[in-house]
């Protein structure tokens, strides 16, 4: 009887690996005609008007973004809260700048969201200790990522200023995605040994500097927590590439490493 139920055990096993299999090509599949699908116009000008940094790439990395935002729309659902009313430029803007941190490295387009939540300005989380501030946005682990649209906004029109409400957001999923916001993103073998140094490092700089009140390139609000420091970092790296490097360029470099790009490349 237990060789029975072994064997029974063996088969089931076999049938959930060929059935992951086959929902992995076809996802696969229907990505890869998501991604050549032809970019609407009207969509371009979205993104040209309301995206600075897509106006910086080059041709290869601009068709890139336009074939990730194909995808990204297919698979996320946008809600709107506080009587806000989506529309194809909110979807565009937001995922634009989401996709921005997928390219140029292999990507499964942040795969535990499927919602994003849009407010129309700062909101309010009756579930946060701090809910009498006010919110810009949220990323949950397995949950929606939520912003505030005006912030979206403002963040992809000011490129250099180092703030971008979105890519803050996305980078705490990319960070989410092996199960915890700790910091530290799924990296290549190898990688994680020079990342822990550098970046606990450069974290504990940043927490001196807040407490001692001392001047810092980075927004200090990334001395909050590990998870806060990589989000704000990645804010800097897109929008400030040139000062980051010089300031800070052992951690510039491990984040060239990991999001395989330098922003200086195409910075102005």
């Amino acid at each position: 009887m237990s060789n029975q139920l072994a064997l029974i055990f063996v088969l089931i096993m076999l049938l959930l690996a060929a059935l992951f299999y086959a929902v992995s090509l076809i996802k696969k599949r229907r990505r890869k005609a998501a991604f050549k699908l032809p970019f609407p116009p009207a969509w371009e000008a979205h993104i040209t008007k309301h995206v600075s940094l897509y106006k910086s790439l080059p041709q290869a990395l601009q068709d890139e973004l336009k074939g990730h935002i194909n995808v990204f729309l297919s698979e996320k659902y946008f809600e709107g809260h506080n009587g806000i009313e989506i529309t194809d430029e909110m979807r565009v803007v937001v995922a634009a700048q989401a996709c921005l941190l997928l390219l140029n490295r292999e990507t499964n387009y942040f795969p535990h969201l499927k919602t994003i939540m849009m407010y129309p300005s700062a909101f309010r989380n009756p579930n946060s200790e701090q809910a009498h501030l006010g919110n810009l946005g949220e990323s949950w682990t397995r949950g929606p990522v939520v912003l505030s649209w005006g912030h979206s906004l403002h963040g992809g029109k000011n490129d250099n200023d180092g703030s971008n409400l979105v890519i803050h957001e996305f980078a705490h999923q990319l960070d989410q995605e092996d199960g915890v916001g700790d910091g530290t993103p799924m990296l290549e073998h190898g990688h994680i040994r020079t990342w822990a140094k550098v970046l606990s490092k450069e974290f504990n700089s940043l927490k001196i500097k807040k407490k001692c009140k001392r001047k810092s390139f980075f927004n200090k609000y990334g001395a909050t927590n590990a998870a806060e420091f990589f989000a704000v970092i990645s804010e800097h790296f897109f929008e400030q590439p040139k000062t980051f490097k010089k300031k800070h360029p052992d951690l510039y470099a491990e984040l060239t490493k990991y999001y395989k790009l330098d922003p200086i490349d195409w910075a102005d």
